[in-house]
């Protein structure tokens, strides 16, 4: 990032997307196979939606991946407000380098 400009490279913007799509498309797996074991019969088949998710979320983040490699894409510079969204457990995993990642309950507050 050159802070005095304010600004990041587009690359490394489109690489830490792709790598949280990534990493959701795993919780999403996990997710799909607690509800894969709650359901039984006619119902699982009701789960078919998480394939088509999985997927779309799987070719994001290829996508993401490839074009930050992309020569065109290095050079680009983007406004840091992009990625001012970024919750404190994303945040904190990008500090601990690939920490495993703990989210709050539902009513739980997360403080960094």
């Amino acid at each position: 990032m050159s802070e005095a400009s304010g600004k990041l490279a587009l690359s490394a913007v489109l690489e830490g997307v792709g790598a949280q799509l990534s990493s959701s498309m795993q919780n999403l797996r996990q997710l799909e196979e607690v509800c894969l074991k709650a359901c039984v019969g006619e119902t699982a088949t009701q789960l078919q939606d998480f394939d088509r998710i999985t997927q779309v979320l799987g070719q994001l983040a290829q996508c993401c991946e490839q074009l930050s490699h992309e020569s065109g894409v290095r050079e680009v510079q983007v406004q840091c407000s992009i990625v001012d969204r970024l919750t404190l457990s994303e945040v904190r995993q990008r500090l601990q380098r690939g920490a495993i990642q703990v989210s709050p309950k539902a009513g739980e507050m997360e403080f960094f």
